[in-house]
């Protein structure tokens, strides 16, 4: 469009005024300044209106006042008519408020009567404003309308990330496009196993909608290659497209004047799934680049929604196949009778695989016999005791003991003659499809187990195939379970008695061996205090001083003597826990009492070993459960070993309370445990300084008792350590717990 700002434009002007003569004086200046230009006059309403309404103008010039009307009742108009065209105010002798109410109301310019010569000016600069005006409109209304596809594409794209349920997907999907593209009919057709387009999904504005549904799309058989492709199509008049006259035809008595299809294919494999059409049946409508836009995009985000519903489908489809075989197991395992295994199976398929009939056949005796069946109703005819001679049994294609995979068969009745045993189970069971799959129990064939279909053809695919053989597998695992029930008991009961007697033996080991060492604990620890005691008097010098030699001597008779005493104790200790004899004497302990006991029996030591000992106790960390004696062995076998592998630096008892647990953390800053050694280090007699000459002294049994009596308590004991850098070994306690082998119960503490 060439705007009238082009020197060469021809403008047509409408010109309101009272008399024409006035006319004449607007005339004479626009033709003086060369404009080319036609008008029309009018100074009446009604004409007004008229040309208004008939005839497009790039402006119009008017008085102020005409008989029956003014100019503000002229902009009113041409506003009511949405024209965005200049309307230039030529009055004299009106009042300056007057003209301030006009062109606040939107009237481009003003001119008095004697500035007329400054018309073409007025009207030249008019024009460029309101060609720039309609411009801005112009690009203002294709932002709304892109910023209006770009919410559709986001709302659609927000409800199908909301969910994977194809239904809601698509139905909102056509709800939206409906609303947007303000169409009389909006449409999904999905193809059905025969590949043919069916309407799944309408519109709910859709009139009629429920009787399009299920309809196939004729429609598409003529533009199918172009769709198959991922190509839209597009027809903006039903009466001039190239579609054959009896589609058109038909295409008008559904009262379709324009449509738009755009196919829901799947890039990356191939696959079409089917389409949407939008149909217009109120008038023929030019579909725009904006329209092709927007249904591109939104075809290609459903084609990604159905092929992630469809995923999702199968995803959902497989649980709930391994759902069935796990109950099918489960239950099958907790019989073995053979008929209640059968009759739970052909129940179970029969309801998953919603038949109309499902039998168990077997073969006996050269006859094959129903023996077991389920039926949807009882309107579905009874095969339960059918029988018939193996070699009268004459089924197409299969040979029921050699061919070891499935049979299916889609049953006409032009086909048979009811001349064979098969043929007649047909006839009197009204199959019109089947599915059967041979169970075979340890490489002998038992059987077959077979879904009918009754009412409908009906098209079983793959998956169902394999589940169907699945199941067949499983009843004949549950078959041969039952089969082998009184061997597999007789074996149980010789093997419940063989473990009895290794119990017996086991017990009278241990009882053994617990005797063996409270015996030797008794007999070693009788010299053993002796020579304690003899020594300690030594040391008192009662029968006369010593040398300096002697004294060492005694020391090391008295530290060896005390280090021998504590490995026949832990030695008991152990034996009694692994013999279950070790109770626990458990109540409500303050935790700075504890520590502060432990502390002071290794303070002494730390200091000779220039060590600082620290404490931190968190205030939460007030109370524990547990038995006193053996909570402060713990803590003192593992400040003590803290200490000795500890040259320089600090010991730390650390207490906190987290999650239902107390810990206690010793934190050192000794030689470490390297890593490999640290999934031994709670092993009996292991120590870090193997050999003769090994740095370290101790038995190896501090830490192994250690775990094995917080274990008793219901907690544990764990490790954390860098060679170099030091360990911290972390004892923690349940606040509340449940404990065996105790001597009294365990009271029910909650630290309020």
């Amino acid at each position: 469009m060439l705007y009238p700002s082009s020197p060469i434009s021809t403008l047509h002007l409408l010109i309101v005024q009272p008399d024409f003569s006035d006319v004449q004086l607007i005339i004479d200046v626009l033709k003086e300044a060369q404009k080319k230009f036609t008008f029309d006059f009018a100074n009446t309403p009604e004409t007004c209106l008229s040309f208004l309404e008939n005839v497009q103008y790039d402006a119009v010039l008017s008085a102020y006042e005409m008989p029956n009307f003014t100019v503000l009742d002229l902009w009113k108009w041409q506003q009511e008519l949405n024209q965005t065209i200049p309307l230039i105010l030529i009055a004299d002798q009106i009042e300056k408020s007057m003209v301030a109410t006009c062109i606040k109301a939107g009237i481009s310019d003003y001119i008095e009567p004697n500035n007329l010569a400054d018309l073409p000016e007025v009207l030249q600069r008019s024009l460029v404003e309101f060609a720039l005006r309609r411009q801005e409109n112009i690009a203002l209304e294709q932002m709304r309308s892109s910023a209006k596809r770009e919410g559709i594409i986001n709302q659609i794209v927000y409800e199908m990330r909301g969910t994977l349920v194809l239904d809601e997907v698509l139905q909102t999907t056509v709800d939206l496009l409906h609303q947007a593209f303000d169409v009389s009919r909006c449409l999904v057709s999905l193809l059905d196993r025969q590949q043919h387009p069916q309407v799944h999904y309408a519109s709910l504005a859709t009139a009629n909608r429920h009787h399009l549904i299920g309809k196939n799309c004729y429609l598409f058989e003529y533009y199918q290659a172009t769709l198959r492709e991922g190509n839209p199509v597009f027809v903006s008049n039903i009466e001039q497209s190239d579609l054959p006259p009896d589609v058109i035809l038909t295409a008008k008595e559904e009262g379709i004047r324009a449509f738009f299809m755009a196919p829901l294919v799947n890039q990356e494999e191939d696959i079409y799934w089917g389409h949407i059409c939008l149909q217009q049946c109120d008038r023929f409508r030019e579909w725009t680049g904006d329209d092709l836009m927007l249904m591109s995009t939104i075809s290609n985000q459903c084609a990604i929604a159905i092929h992630q519903a469809k995923l999702f489908e199968k995803i959902q489809q497989q649980a709930s196949q391994e759902q069935l075989l796990n109950e099918i197991s489960r239950e099958l395992n907790s019989q073995l009778e053979p008929s209640y295994i059968l009759s739970r199976i052909v129940q179970q398929t029969g309801e998953y695989f919603q038949g109309d009939r499902v039998v168990i056949f077997s073969i006996k005796n050269q006859q094959v016999q129903v023996v077991h069946e389920w039926r949807s109703s009882e309107e579905v005819s009874s095969l339960l005791g059918f029988q018939a001679p193996l070699s009268e049994w004459k089924e197409p294609l299969a040979d029921l003991e050699l061919q070891g995979h499935c049979f299916l068969a889609d049953v006409s009745e032009n086909e048979l003659a009811y001349g064979s045993s098969w043929e007649q189970q047909l006839y009197q069971g009204n199959i019109l499809s089947l599915l059967r799959v041979p169970i075979y129990i340890r490489d002998k064939f038992f059987g077959a187990i077979s879904i009918h279909s009754t009412t409908k053809n009906r098209v079983f695919e793959p998956d169902e195939i394999h589940l169907l053989e699945r199941i067949a597998d499983r009843a004949a695992i549950a078959l041969y379970n039952a089969q082998s029930y009184e061997r597999l008991e007789q074996l149980v009961k010789e093997r419940t008695q063989e473990l009895e007697k290794e119990k017996i033996l086991s017990e009278a080991a241990n009882r053994t061996k617990t005797e063996f060492l409270n015996n030797m604990s008794h007999e070693l620890r009788t010299p053993l205090t002796g020579i304690l005691g003899f020594s300690n008097v030594l040391s008192q010098d009662f029968f006369g001083p010593m040398n300096e030699r002697q004294k060492q001597y005694l020391a090391n008779i008295t530290e060896c003597g005390e280090q021998l005493l504590n490995l026949i104790n832990d030695l008991l200790d152990i034996s009694k826990i692994e013999a279950n004899e070790e109770n626990l004497h458990l109540q409500t302990l303050l935790v700075e009492e504890v520590c502060g006991a432990c502390l002071s029996l290794v303070q002494e030591r730390a200091k000779n070993e220039g060590l600082e000992l620290h404490a931190e106790i968190a205030p939460d960390a007030r109370f524990c459960v547990g038995d006193s004696r053996r909570i402060k062995q713990i803590m003192f076998n593992l400040l003590s070993n803290a200490i000795k592998f500890t040259h320089t630096g600090s010991v730390t008892l650390k207490v906190s309370q987290n999650e239902g647990k107390v810990y206690f953390s010793v934190i050192d800053t000794g030689i470490g445990i390297p890593e490999a050694e640290q999934a031994l280090i709670f092993e009996p007699f292991h120590q870090l300084d193997q050999g003769l000459s090994r740095k370290y002294e101790g038995t190896g049994l501090g830490l192994a008792l250690s775990q094995k009596l917080a274990r008793m308590h219901g907690g544990d004991i764990i490790l954390e350590s860098e060679v170099g850098r030091g360990s911290c070994f972390s004892f923690w306690l349940p606040l509340n717990h449940e404990l065996m082998h105790t001597e009294c119960p365990i009271q029910a503490w909650e630290n309020n």
